[in-house]
C-alpha cells in the first residue's frame, strides 16, 4: 500500500489505487463535515494512521458501500460509478452564480387541498385546527404541519365528491385519511382520494411519489392508482414513484404484501421487492434486489444516487428545489453515487456537484447545464 499521503492522492485522482487504498482516501474524506473542502495531501498525512488502524488494512478489499455507511448523515460524497473522484482545486461555478445559488433554498411543507365542493385550502397558509368539515369528517392541520381527518359520524350518504392534495415542486406533506392510512407526499406530486370511503374498497388516485402506510381492513383492500398501473393492498407499508416525466413506475414494498398489475399481467411483491413498469413498452417486471434504503432516503430527508445519470439527478433537483433545467451541447453520461442531504440550499448541493467536465449557469430559477 503507498504510504506518503501526496502520491496516495495522486493515484487516487489518476484511477490507478489498489480497491484497500481507495477504501483509505474514502473513508478518509467521510469522517469530512458537509462544509468543508476535499482534503489536501498534509491533512491526509496527519490522519492516515488513525484512518488505516480503523479499516484494518491487512483486508484485502473494503466494498465502497460498506465504507459510505460509516458516516452517511455527517459525511457528503459524490462519486463516478469508477471511484469517487476529489474536487480539490476545481471550481467551476463562478462567484454570481454561487450566489444566486445560495439563495435557493430546499423545500418544505407546501400543499393545496382542494375540497369535494371545490375550495381550495393553502395549507402552507392555514392555522393548525380546523380547515374544513364535510358530512361529519373534520379535516385538522396538526402542529406538526400535517393533515388528518376526524371522523365523528358515519355519512349516510353514498360517497359522491373527492379531495386532492397537491404538494408544488418544492413541497412535500403528509396526510392521514378518513381510514387511517397515513400518506406522505414527495414534491410535485398529487393524490386524490374520496372525503369517505366506499364500503367494499378504498381507492386512491396518484401522480409522482408517495409512500403509504395502509390501515388494515381485511374487508376493503386499498388501491392505488396511477396513469399505467393499480397497486392493490390490504394493510401494509410500500413506496410508489410514478412521476410522468420518468422511465419507470417504481414500487418497493417494506412489509406485508403488494399486488401490481397493468395490461400486461400481474406482479406480487414480498417485503425488500420492488415491481418496475416501463412506460414505453407497458412491460411489468420483478426486482428482488432492492435498496430499499436508496428508495426511501426521499422520505429521510436525503438525495440518494446510485448509478444514476446526470439528467435523472438534475430531475430530483428540479422537483426539490423548484428550478428549471436545461441542457446545452453534449449532456454527460457519467454514473453517479452518493449521498446528499435534501435540507441543503442549492448552493451547498452544487458544491459537492461540480460534475467532471460539467459547468452550471444560472438566471433567477433556470439552470444552465453545459459541458465544460
Amino acid at each position: 500500500m503507498e504510504k506518503n499521503a501526496k502520491k496516495l492522492l495522486d493515484k487516487y485522482r489518476s484511477g490507478h489505487c489498489t480497491p484497500e487504498e481507495i477504501a483509505v482516501v474514502e473513508a478518509w474524506y467521510l469522517q469530512l463535515p458537509f462544509q468543508k473542502e476535499a482534503p489536501d495531501h498534509l491533512l491526509i498525512e496527519t490522519s492516515k494512521e488513525e484512518v488505516w488502524n480503523r479499516l484494518k488494512p491487512g483486508r484485502q478489499s473494503v466494498k465502497l458501500l460498506t465504507v459510505k455507511r460509516i458516516a452517511i448523515a455527517a459525511s457528503i460524497i459524490l462519486c463516478f460509478s469508477a471511484g469517487l473522484y476529489f474536487m480539490a482545486g476545481r471550481n467551476t461555478l463562478p462567484v454570481t452564480a454561487k450566489t444566486e445559488l445560495k439563495d435557493i433554498l430546499p423545500g418544505g411543507n407546501k400543499a393545496m387541498l382542494t375540497l369535494a365542493d371545490g375550495t381550495v385550502v393553502n395549507l402552507d397558509d392555514a392555522k393548525n385546527g380546523q380547515i374544513a368539515s364535510q358530512s361529519g369528517i373534520i379535516i385538522h392541520k396538526t402542529k406538526n404541519g400535517q393533515l388528518e381527518y376526524i371522523i365523528k359520524e358515519i355519512p349516510n350518504a353514498p360517497v359522491t365528491g373527492s379531495n386532492t392534495i397537491s404538494t408544488p415542486r418544492g413541497g412535500q406533506y403528509q396526510v392521514s385519511l378518513p381510514d387511517g392510512t397515513k400518506v406522505w407526499l414527495n414534491a410535485a406530486t398529487t393524490l386524490k382520494y374520496p372525503y369517505a370511503f366506499a364500503k367494499n374498497e378504498r381507492v386512491v388516485e396518484l401522480n409522482g411519489e408517495a409512500y403509504f402506510e395502509v390501515s388494515k381492513d381485511h374487508t376493503r383492500p386499498f388501491k392505488v392508482k396511477t396513469d399505467a398501473q393499480t397497486v392493490e393492498v390490504l394493510g401494509t407499508h410500500f413506496n410508489i414513484n410514478a412521476y410522468r416525466d420518468e422511465a419507470l413506475v417504481k414500487t418497493t414494498l417494506l412489509e406485508g404484501a403488494v399486488k401490481v398489475s397493468n395490461a400486461s399481467g400481474t406482479v406480487n411483491l414480498h417485503p425488500g421487492e420492488q415491481s418496475k413498469l416501463n412506460i414505453s413498452t407497458a412491460k411489468l417486471t420483478l426486482n428482488q434486489q432492492v435498496d430499499i434504503d436508496k428508495e426511501m432516503a426521499w422520505k429521510n430527508n436525503i438525495f440518494s444516487f446510485d448509478d444514476d445519470d446526470l439528467q435523472s439527478i438534475m430531475r430530483q433537483i428540479s422537483r426539490w428545489y423548484d428550478v428549471d433545467v436545461v441542457y446545452q451541447g453534449k449532456i454527460s453520461t457519467e454514473k453517479y453515487i452518493g449521498d446528499i442531504p435534501r435540507n441543503s440550499n442549492l448552493a451547498e448541493v452544487f458544491k459537492i456537484l461540480e460534475f467532471n467536465d460539467v459547468h452550471i449557469d444560472i438566471k433567477g430559477k433556470v439552470l444552465t447545464v453545459t459541458r465544460n
